[in-house]
């Protein structure tokens, strides 16, 4: 039961974000090219949150649990690199920037290049473990 109000739970935020997406793009009027690139990332990250709920479903639909041993350790593995790539990205961004461009960037930037990196990091590495079975 639980693992059924999970994924439901998760669909529910997942169709929350593209509703509010499709809300934010419909309304914007003209749009840059970094308001663009940032829509693609959070469309690629609901893409891949979609593919981790249809796995689980699958999984449920089945009579399995949704998520076994093997999934827990790539979730957690994943979830490491994701934290490191957030450490190493809220350093390295504003130091990138200070050094090609000699100016600092603010809080919100950083922090959405935070988000950003960590989210592409945790969903390709667990792609790439899901993928080679490890």
């Amino acid at each position: 039961m639980k693992s059924k109000l999970e994924i439901i739970v998760g669909i529910g935020i997942a169709v929350c974000v593209v509703v509010t997406l499709a809300f934010y793009l419909l309304n914007a009027g003209s749009l840059e090219i970094s308001e663009i690139g940032l829509s693609f990332v959070v469309i690629i990250l609901v893409v891949f949150a979609s593919f981790v709920l249809w796995d689980r479903l699958k999984n449920v639909k089945k009579g399995l649990p949704s998520k076994d041993e093997r999934l827990v350790l790539i979730n957690y593995k994943a979830g490491f690199y994701g934290f490191i790539a957030a450490i190493w990205s809220a350093v390295g961004s504003n130091l990138l920037v200070n050094i090609i461009f000699n100016q600092e960037l603010e809080g919100g930037y950083v922090a959405a290049i935070v988000v950003i990196v960590s989210g592409l990091v945790f969903a390709i590495s667990y792609l790439v473990m899901y993928m080679k079975g490890e």
